[in-house]
């Protein structure tokens, strides 16, 4: 009875790394995450395999667990903060460090580029490929040269509709240098940046061998 026991228990094993497989495949299957977090209540080893799956996650406001999201989550590619109401600053120099490989960031609808974030940010996480800050309330030409030093790799830029512009008049040359930094760049949305002239288009479309897709409505 006892080696029968142990047999079926061997055969009825599955490694963590199988489990993976399962449950990406439920994911996959109904594009939410929902499955995974009826899984992670059946068990603690269930809990501890879907957080490894884990790879968006959206973060609305600040409180002192916040920071231990990014414990539990080390495989996260995606991060969604167009909802958070903290000091976006502190967040992102506490997110640098983490060995995370974040490759899609989203910054909308806040007051002003976090400056000092990103360049925290940057130092650590090199592998972002998409940065998203459209609706930003008041948004500088610094802040363009600024995306483009700390973020080279870029291939999808999205700074549409802000809702004014400071230092106007240095938005071309800006723009210039963005063109000349992001080599890698595909896709692009300038949307309500009415300051943009044939030469800035030219700049872009001359310097930016990769680009499929230019938006600038308004």
């Amino acid at each position: 009875m006892t080696t029968t026991t142990t047999v079926a228990a061997a055969e009825s094993y599955l490694s963590d790394e199988c489990w993976k497989h399962v449950f990406k495949f439920l994911e996959d299957g109904h594009h939410n995450n929902s499955n995974l977090m009826s899984l992670s209540l059946a068990s603690k080893e269930f809990l501890s395999i879907t957080n490894r799956l884990r790879s968006t996650l959206s973060i609305f406001a600040g409180n002192p667990t916040t920071i231990s999201l990014f414990l539990r989550f080390s495989n996260l590619t995606s991060l969604d903060l167009k909802f958070y109401h903290g000091d976006v600053d502190v967040l992102l120099r506490q997110i640098s460090c983490f060995p995370l490989k974040l490759t899609s960031l989203n910054l909308s609808n806040q007051l002003t580029i976090p400056a000092s974030g990103l360049r925290a940010f940057s130092r650590n996480i090199t592998t972002l490929t998409s940065l998203t800050c459209s609706g930003i309330y008041s948004l500088c030409s610094s802040d363009l040269f600024l995306i483009a030093n700390c973020f080279p790799l870029l291939e999808e830029l999205d700074l549409s509709k802000p809702a004014q512009f400071k230092d106007h008049s240095n938005f071309l040359n800006a723009i210039k240098f963005l063109s000349l930094t992001l080599f890698e760049l595909r896709k692009i949305n300038l949307t309500g940046h009415d300051y943009i002239n044939d030469q800035s288009l030219l700049h872009l479309f001359k310097n930016c061998k990769l680009l499929e897709e230019a938006i600038m409505f308004n």
